[in-house]
C-alpha cells in the first residue's frame, strides 16, 4: 500500500532507511534535484551510500546557485552524474527519488542538497513509499512531469535522458486509489495557481521563506480561493517580506492574524494549506510565496517548481507570538535589487566522455570565440585550454572533439566580450558508463584466469588453467539464457534506453570485460575503450617489429614506391612446442563443439574462441594436417549475430566481429576458391554463403589486429592484402549479385559480360561448347550462358543437375542429368561430339522441358533461340585452339 509522510525530514534519513533494510533490495536510482547545490557535503554524506547499494546517482541544480568549489569535489563525474539546469527563471524544485526494482520512494518538499537545507534548516518535505507495480496518482503525476522536464528546461542532454528514463520506472503499472487526495504537479507549462481551487475556502493559512515585493502571489491566493480567514507565519528578520505589501494584499479578508517565529534556524518550508467544511489540504513543496514561483510558467519564463497537495488532519502552519498590523506594516526585509544580469550569458550544462571523445553542451549568448579549458581539481592556475569554437548563433550549443591526452576533471568556458572576460560555472567531466547503476552480477560466469601476454598460450600449466576456464564458461550457455530470460524488472527498461545511448558500446564492453577479464577483453577489441586505464589491447610474444626498419635488398627509394596499406600480420605467434599441439588441437575441437552448440553461447565467447583459433593456426599447431577447415568454417558461420543479439549487440561490437569473420573466410580460401568443386573449395563456399552480408561491413584496418606474421614452419595465417579482397569481393556482392560470379569468371581469364540474364563470352576461341561449359561450372545454379567465336554459338542452360545445350551447328536441344560426380565441364569439355544418354528436343517451337529450364534461369528463350540461329556453319580458323 502506498503511504504519504507529512514530517520535517531529511532525505539522508530516507537513504539511511534503505541501507537498513533486511530484504537486500538494491537501490538502482537515486534522483536528487535543488536550488542550490553543495557537491562537497553531497559526496560526504551520500554518494558513497547510495553507491554501495548500486545506484546510479543523477544530482541536478541551478546552473547559477552551486555553494562549493570546484577544488573540493572528488567524484562528480566518475561516481555520479552532476548537471546544471537554466530556464527564465530559478530551477528551483527539491526532489529525492529512490527507485528500486519493486519500491519507490519519493520525497518532494523545501530543503535544497546542502549542509543547511538537508542538517539545520526547518524544511518541509511529504515522502511517499509505494510499490513499482500499484501506487499512487501522485507517482504517475510525478512521472510525467519528469519525463517533460528535459523537454522544457535546458540540462545536459544524458542528464535529461536519465531524468525521463526515471520518470518512466517510478510510473506505476496500475494506479490504486489509496492516496486519491495526494496529487503531484508543477508548473512546466500552466502555472500553480492556475491548478489550485476556485471555490471559497473557510480558512487559509500560509507561511514561506521569500515573498515577493508586492505580495501579488498572496494577493492572487486570497482572490483566488476568497477566504474569510488568513493566518500567516513568517520569521521577522530571515523571512524577505513587505509588511505593507503582505497588509494591502489581505486587507480584503474578513478576518487576518500574523505570527512572527522565532529565527534559532531558518524556516524553510513553504506551506499553503486551506480548510473548507472542517477538512484541510495542504500544498507543500519547493514554491515561494512569490510570483515568480506561483503566478508564472517555466516556459514563460518563470521558475521551475514542483508542488504536492494533500488533506491533513491538523494543521501543518508553526505559529508562535503573533504580530499587530502596525508592527507589521514597518517591517520590510526585501533587498535591494543587487542581481545584475551578465551583458552576456555562459553556461555549461555539462560535460561527457564517450570512448576518445568529448561532449560539452553550454548556453551561451555571445558569438564570440569560446575556450573550452579544463583543470585536474578546479584550482587556480591549473586551467589549461582544451577546445576553441565559434558558437553558430543558437542559443544551445552542443560541441564535440576528441579528448586531448591531459585532460583534467573540471570543464569550463570562457570567452572575452569587448574588454569583459566572461567565464562560466565549472562542471565535471562525466563517464556515464561508470556513473550507471551497477549491474547484477554475481552469478555471472566469468574467466578466472589471470596471464600476461607472452604467457598466455605458451607456458603447459597456464594454457591448461586457461582451458579450463574456457570449457567452463562454454558450459554455462543454459545458465546464461536462464538468467536472461528471468533478469530482474529494470533489465527491460535499461536494454532500451541503451540502444538508443551512446554509452550502448561502453556498457555493453565493460559487461564483457567482466566476464572475460581486462586482457581477453583487449584481445578481442584491440584499441576499444574498455575502462580508464585500460591500455592492454593486444595479445602478443616477444617484440615487435620496427615497420620502419629498412630490410635486406631494399632501399629508401623501394620503401617509397611501395602502396600505403597496413603491414601483414605485424605481431608474431605464441611458441607452442611439437609435443603439446595434439593436446592444443584436442582443447581447439572441444572449444568449436561448445561455441557452435545449441542454445549458443554469448557472442563475446564464441568471438574468444574464434580469435584463439587464429591464434593456434599461427602457431602451426596443425603443421600439415588440413583438419581445421570445417572446425574454421562452423566458427566463423557461429559469428553471425542472431535476431536477439542483433538488436541488444551495439554496433561497434559488430564492426570488430565482421573483421574477424573476414580473417576468417581469408585463411579458409587459402588453396580454396568461391567456384570450385574441391572439398577446400566446398567448405569455403559454405562459410562464404552463410557470412558474407556480415564481412561486406568489415573494416581492413581493424582485420589487420587479428593477423599474425607467418614466422614460423607450416603456420596458416591470411595476409592482410588477402583479407581486403576478401572484404572488397563481399562489398561487391552485397550490391551486385552476380559478383561472385564474375570475379570467378575473372579469374579464369573468361571476359563474360551479363546480358539480360545470360553470360555472354565473345571471343576467337575455337570451342565455344568448351568455354560455355567451364563457364556453366564456374556460376552458380541456375544460369545461363551464350559462348560464341565467328563460327559457332552454344547456349548452355543449367538448374542444379538438368543440364540443357544448343549450338548453331546443330539446331536443336540436348538435355543432360549431372551425376554427383560430374560438372558441365567434365560431361562437354570433349572435342568427340555430344556425350551419349540424353535426350533430344527440337529448337523451335520451344519444348515444355526447355520452357521450365529458361523460366527458373529467368531468361528470355526467344532471345537464345535468335542467338542460335543468327550464326551459321564456316570454315574454322587455323592456328586457333581450345582453352
Amino acid at each position: 500500500m502506498s503511504k504519504p509522510d507529512f514530517q520535517f525530514h531529511s532525505p539522508l534519513s530516507l537513504l539511511h532507511e534503505w541501507e537498513g533494510r533486511t530484504d537486500g533490495a538494491p537501490l538502482r536510482e537515486l534522483l536528487v534535484t535543488g536550488f542550490t547545490l553543495d557537491l562537497a557535503f553531497f559526496e560526504r554524506h551520500c554518494v558513497s551510500i547510495a553507491r554501495a547499494l548500486g545506484a546510479r546517482i543523477t544530482v541536478l541544480g541551478d546552473a547559477a546557485q552551486t555553494v562549493h568549489e570546484a577544488v573540493d569535489v572528488r567524484h562528480a563525474g566518475r561516481a555520479y552524474q552532476h548537471g546544471q539546469a537554466s530556464c527564465g527563471g530559478a530551477f528551483h524544485p527539491k526532489l529525492v527519488v529512490l527507485a528500486g526494482d519493486d519500491d519507490v520512494w519519493v520525497a518532494i518538499g523545501s530543503g535544497n542538497p546542502t549542509m543547511s537545507g538537508w542538517g539545520h534548516n526547518f524544511e518541509l518535505w511529504l515522502v511517499i513509499r509505494a510499490s513499482r507495480r500499484t501506487g499512487p496518482r501522485a507517482l504517475h503525476d510525478l512521472g510525467a512531469w519528469l519525463a517533460d522536464l528535459p523537454r522544457v528546461v535546458k540540462m545536459p542532454s544524458w542528464v535529461g535522458d536519465t531524468v525521463a528514463l526515471i520518470g518512466d520506472w517510478i510510473t506505476p503499472s496500475e494506479i490504486d486509489d489509496t492516496l486519491p487526495g495526494v496529487r503531484v504537479f508543477g508548473n512546466l507549462r500552466r502555472s500553480l495557481i492556475d491548478q489550485l481551487p476556485t471555490s471559497p475556502v473557510d480558512s487559509l493559512r500560509m507561511t514561506a521563506p521569500f515573498f515577493d515585493a508586492r505580495a501579488r502571489a498572496v494577493e492572487a491566493l486570497i482572490g483566488r480561493m476568497r477566504p474569510d480567514e488568513v493566518s500567516m507565519a513568517l520569521q521577522e528578520c530571515l523571512s524577505q517580506y513587505s509588511g505593507k505589501a503582505l497588509l494591502d494584499a489581505t486587507a480584503a479578508v474578513p478576518r487576518t492574524s500574523f505570527s512572527f517565529l522565532d529565527e534559532n534556524r531558518t524556516r524553510h518550508g513553504k506551506l499553503v494549506e486551506w480548510s473548507v467544511g472542517g477538512k484541510t489540504t495542504a500544498m507543500t513543496g519547493s514554491a515561494n510565496l512569490s510570483a515568480a514561483a506561483l503566478l508564472t510558467t517555466t516556459v514563460d519564463g518563470g521558475n521551475c517548481e514542483l508542488v504536492t497537495t494533500a488533506p491533513i488532519l491538523t494543521s501543518l502552519l508553526p505559529w508562535e507570538a503573533s504580530v499587530d498590523r502596525s508592527t507589521l506594516s514597518r517591517k520590510d526585509t526585501i533587498p535591494g535589487d543587487l542581481r545584475t544580469d551578465p551583458a552576456v550569458a555562459l553556461v555549461v550544462l555539462g560535460a561527457r566522455r564517450v570512448r576518445h571523445a568529448i561532449t560539452v553542451e553550454l548556453i551561451t549568448t555571445t558569438q564570440e570565440p569560446i575556450t573550452l579549458e579544463s583543470s585536474p581539481n578546479g584550482s587556480p592556475d591549473t586551467w589549461t585550454a582544451l577546445h576553441v569554437f565559434t558558437p553558430d548563433g543558437s542559443t544551445v550549443q552542443s560541441v564535440q572533439f576528441i579528448a586531448p591526452e591531459q585532460l583534467g576533471g573540471a570543464v569550463r568556458a570562457k570567452a572575452r566580450v569587448g574588454d569583459q572576460q566572461v567565464v562560466s560555472p565549472v562542471v565535471f567531466l562525466t563517464d556515464t558508463v561508470r556513473c550507471r547503476p551497477r549491474a547484477d552480477t554475481s552469478d555471472q560466469p566469468r574467466m578466472t584466469f589471470v596471464g600476461d601476454d607472452d604467457t598466455v598460450l605458451t607456458d603447459k600449466v597456464l594454457a591448461g588453467r586457461f582451458n579450463a576456464d574456457l570449457l567452463r564458461l562454454l558450459g554455462h550457455v543454459q545458465e546464461h539464457k536462464t538468467a536472461t530470460a528471468t533478469a530482474p524488472l529494470r533489465s527491460t527498461a535499461v536494454t532500451a534506453s541503451a540502444a538508443d545511448s551512446d554509452d550502448h558500446w561502453g556498457i555493453w564492453l565493460e559487461s564483457v570485460e567482466r566476464s572475460l577479464g581486462p586482457h581477453l577483453t583487449g584481445v578481442l577489441f584491440p584499441g576499444a575503450f574498455v575502462s580508464p586505464g585500460t591500455t592492454t589491447t593486444e595479445w602478443a610474444v616477444g617484440p615487435e617489429a620496427n615497420d620502419s626498419e629498412i630490410a635486406e635488398g631494399e632501399s629508401d627509394d623501394t620503401i617509397e614506391g611501395l602502396t600505403d596499406t597496413p603491414a601483414d600480420s605485424r605481431r608474431a605467434a605464441p611458441d607452442i612446442s611439437t609435443s603439446q599441439r595434439s593436446q592444443y588441437r584436442a582443447w581447439a575441437h572441444r572449444w568449436t563443439k561448445a561455441a557452435t552448440a545449441v542454445p549458443r553461447p554469448p557472442l563475446e565467447l564464441r568471438m574468444l574462441v574464434a580469435r584463439t583459433y587464429l591464434v593456434l593456426l599461427a602457431a602451426s599447431v596443425w603443421g600439415t594436417d588440413e583438419g581445421w577447415r570445417p572446425e574454421l568454417r562452423d566458427l566463423a558461420c557461429s559469428l553471425v549475430p542472431d535476431a536477439d543479439e542483433q538488436s541488444s549487440v551495439p554496433g561497434q561490437a559488430l564492426d570488430f566481429l565482421s573483421s574477424l569473420i573476414s580473417a576468417c573466410l581469408a585463411l579458409l580460401l587459402q588453396d580454396a576458391t568461391l567456384h570450385g568443386g574441391g572439398e577446400y573449395d566446398v567448405i569455403a563456399k559454405s562459410a562464404w554463403a552463410g557470412t558474407v552480408e556480415l564481412v561486406a561491413y568489415a573494416d581492413p584496418e581493424l582485420a589487420d589486429e587479428y593477423l599474425y606474421a607467418p614466422d614460423k614452419p607450416y603456420a596458416r595465417v591470411p595476409t592482410w592484402s588477402e583479407v581486403k579482397g576478401v572484404i572488397d569481393l563481399a562489398a561487391t556482392a552485397v550490391d551486385d549479385p552476380h559478383a561472385e560470379d564474375r570475379a570467378a569468371l575473372e579469374q579464369e581469364d573468361l571476359p563474360a559480360e551479363m546480358q539480360d540474364g545470360v553470360w555472354v563470352i565473345d571471343g576467337t576461341f575455337r570451342n565455344p561448347r568448351r568455354v560455355a561449359a567451364r563457364a556453366a561450372t564456374l556460376v552458380r545454379t541456375p544460369s545461363a550462358v551464350l559462348a560464341r567465336n565467328e563460327h559457332k554459338t552454344t547456349v548452355v542452360l543449367r538448374e542444379g543437375k538438368t543440364l540443357a545445350i544448343a549450338e548453331s551447328t546443330a539446331p536443336r536441344w540436348r538435355v543432360y542429368e549431372l551425376t554427383p560426380m560430374s560438372t558441365p565441364l567434365s560431361m562437354l569439355a570433349g572435342d568427340d561430339g555430344f556425350p551419349q544418354g540424353g535426350k533430344t528436343y527440337p529448337l523451335e517451337p520451344v519444348p515444355t522441358r526447355i520452357h521450365a529450364l529458361t523460366e527458373a534461369v529467368r531468361v528470355n528463350h526467344q532471345l537464345l533461340v535468335a542467338a542460335l540461329q543468327a550464326y551459321r556453319p564456316g570454315p574454322t580458323r587455323t592456328g586457333q585452339h581450345s582453352r
